[in-house]
């Protein structure tokens, strides 16, 4: 019994010391353990930070694609707008989606008019005429056989406001324009026969003018000057006889067979004769100076007279049918302004029925998403030139899209994309990208668009679900980086801006340097990119671009010293103002600095 007592006091002494031992041993254990998993924990939120902080560069296959959005629309289509002036009302309009037939032929038939054409086709008169105004034909007798458009199915009907009552009060115009026009004319007529009788008048007088002075001077004058003469000449006769007959009567007086009488009556017919031969010849003489130099110069003078009133006549008769032409011509010009007048208010008469040119789906014009107008309904107000429906051609579609400036110049021509409508999906090709900024997309913002289109490779054959008008997704395919073509790709986060002084700036990353575990600032060029990731163009030189496994920090804000933060211009320090600057500004500013030195001196001296 001692003995086992013993033993068992013996066994519980080597229990405790080997419980003593042991203690530490676990708890030594468990520390280790403890350390190791700390450590572990340690070195995983590490890589954990240093994942979250840094990208790892490396190649990796890239497709670069801009990514926007587009419309459905047609690819051929027809546009019919509001042709009538200022601002009306649509009194009615056909339903959207209405199948309509457009212009039909018709052969023209014996007894045929415009207006039993009108009723036979239910159609208004002034749309049939407007329609086939380039055939030129008189429709107050329409030749049998003549093939002439008749509109198609009725779209839409304008209020026409007073345009009947403009119609007739015009009818009214052209009436007194014709009439003042036929007046003119007969009084054109009338003028050219008076001027033709004026002028013959003047003609006739000239002729007997110049037939007076050639008989006054072959005439006259000379039968005047030869009466004289003959006078003179018969009064020396007279006096040759008188003084024979003196002497005849002197020696019978002497034989005293006559009295002294009868000698002194022979004396007195002498001497008569004698002075009647000095008159004759002073007569004669006068004659000869004054009298036919008189005459011959009021005969000229007539002449003259009447050669200028030819003239005269001449040059009125001119301005008199200048004057008569051109009341005709302005008659004629006023007419064909009212007329021209007269057809536009019956275009605008026609211009209030609108009619289907071609068959086709009606489909109702969308106005811009900033624009103003009214939806196309009836009783809306439309102003002219405000587009109301559209009839597409056929069931070919594309696809508009509006490009901004900052992905423009990634785009180019010919380039494929993905069209996804729905659930569908569809390839096509970029076919157009405008050069110039389209204004009326830019609305109320500040951004710059341009006009793009997508033309689908199988606009012919769509699916019954795509229709025009749809929203779609465009996805165009800039570039398709894959095997040897691989770049080192980044995510967006990682480049910035950065200010190197105080005019220049640079684009680049921060990389993590190894050795020293710093941020190193790493310059590098865009080559591609997308929403989410930039593709670093390859360079030879080591401290430009990236290179596989670098560390390029996500977060480059966090060393936002010298950062360009700011919408302001970069690389101002490369462009010298003061170098555009040209001579006669310059000298147009020195010569402004020395006025205003003038001015300033002179108030100086005025105070």
């Amino acid at each position: 019994m001692i003995e086992k007592r013993k033993v068992a006091s013996s066994l519980r002494t080597e229990g405790f010391i080997s419980r003593k031992f042991l203690m530490p041993l676990i708890a030594l254990a468990i520390v280790s353990v403890g350390a190791l998993w700390i450590a572990s924990l340690l070195n995983d939120e590490e890589e954990k930070v240093l994942q979250e902080k840094y990208y790892t560069a490396k190649k990796a296959d890239f497709l670069v694609t801009v990514k926007l959005t587009g419309t459905l629309v047609a690819t051929d289509v027809v546009t019919l707008k509001s042709e009538l002036e200022g601002e009306t009302t649509i009194q009615s309009i056909v339903d959207e989606g209405t199948e309509v037939k457009g212009n039909t032929i018709y052969e023209t038939k014996a007894g045929d008019t415009i207006k039993s054409i009108a009723d036979k086709q239910k159609k208004n008169s002034l749309s049939i005429q407007l329609l086939n105004k380039e055939l030129d034909l008189d429709w107050g007798d329409l030749p049998v056989g003549q093939e002439i458009e008749i509109p198609g199915d009725l779209l839409v009907e304008l209020d026409p406001l007073r345009l009947r009552e403009r119609i007739n009060t015009q009818d009214i115009a052209v009436q007194r324009a014709e009439n003042t026009l036929n007046r003119a004319k007969g009084d054109l007529a009338t003028l050219t026969l008076s001027t033709a009788l004026a002028m013959k008048v003047a003609e006739n007088s000239l002729q007997n003018a110049e037939m007076d002075q050639e008989k006054t001077q072959n005439s006259t004058v000379k039968n005047y000057v030869q009466n004289l003469e003959g006078m003179i000449a018969n009064f020396e006769k007279d006096v040759t006889l008188a003084e024979k007959n003196l002497k005849a009567y002197t020696k019978l007086k002497e034989l005293g067979f006559v009295s002294e009488v009868e000698v002194l009556r022979e004396e007195s017919s002498k001497a008569k004769t004698l002075h009647n031969i000095e008159m004759a010849k002073v007569d004669l003489d006068a004659y000869r100076k004054y009298d036919r130099v008189s005459l011959l110069s009021l005969k000229q003078l007539a002449v003259d007279e009447a050669s200028v009133n030819i003239e005269k006549t001449k040059v009125k008769n001119k301005a008199d049918l200048s004057d008569a032409n051109s009341t005709v011509y302005t008659s004629e010009k006023t007419l064909e302004l009212e007329k021209e007048k007269l057809d536009d208010l019956r275009e605008q008469m026609a211009n209030t029925k609108i009619y289907a040119p071609q068959s086709g789906t009606v489909v109702y014009w969308s106005e811009h998403r900033y624009g103003r107008g009214e939806p196309i309904i009836n009783g809306a107000q439309v102003h002219r030139g405000r587009n109301l429906i559209k009839l597409p051609k056929s069931k070919s579609l594309k696809v508009e899209i509006s490009v901004p400036q900052a992905k423009r110049s990634q785009l180019k021509k010919d380039m494929r994309a993905w069209v996804q409508v729905e659930d569908i999906t569809l390839p096509g090709t970029l076919s157009l990208l405008g050069t110039n900024v389209d204004n009326n997309q830019r609305g109320h913002s500040d951004k710059s668009y341009f006009k793009g289109e997508i033309a689908l490779d199988e606009s012919n054959g769509l699916p019954s679900d795509v229709a025009e008008g749809m929203k779609v997704t465009v996805e165009i395919q800039v570039i398709n980086l894959v095997g040897e073509n691989q770049r080192v790709r980044v995510p967006n986060q990682c480049v910035t801006t950065r200010m190197i002084t105080e005019d220049h700036s640079q684009r680049g990353c921060w990389v993590l340097d190894p050795k020293t575990e710093k941020h190193v600032w790493r310059p590098i060029t865009i080559e591609y990119s997308d929403e989410t990731f930039i593709a670093i163009k390859e360079e030879s030189d080591p401290d430009l671009g990236l290179r596989e496994g670098e560390l390029v920090h996500l977060s480059p804000l966090s060393e936002a010293k010298n950062l360009n933060l700011e919408e302001g211009v970069v690389n101002k320090g490369v462009l010298d103002l003061k170098k555009n600057i040209s001579t006669p500004e310059k000298e147009k500013s020195a010569s402004s600095d020395k006025r205003n030195d003038k001015e300033k001196d002179s108030v100086t001296g005025g105070v």
